[in-house]
């Protein structure tokens, strides 16, 4: 998979390699994201304004990453290629 980083930097990756990509990320939007909201729970004593604070820093990570992993294509395998039974013919 080729990914452009810049406009004239093409960046060529391993699936692999991209897989791994994808679960780290993801394992760092759900901890950031638990961090953040338990940061949240905590200052809730301390106004509303910190809380949204911390809600928007939530909602932020979880856009970044999400477009980060959309980038970077899905995590599903690809299919193989299936034989087909061809009766009624010779081989030639």
């Amino acid at each position: 998979m080729k990914l452009q980083v810049l406009p004239y930097v093409t960046v060529e990756i391993d699936d692999r390699v991209r897989r791994r990509l994808r679960r780290t990320g993801e394992r760092l939007r759900v901890t950031v994201r638990a961090y953040l909201l338990s940061a949240a729970d905590d200052v809730d004593a301390a106004g509303d304004r910190v809380r949204d604070l911390c809600d928007r820093a939530v909602n932020r990570v979880d856009s970044v990453v999400e477009r980060v992993n959309d980038r970077l294509g899905t995590d599903e395998p690809q299919q193989q290629p299936r034989l087909h039974l061809v009766v009624g013919r010779e081989a030639s």
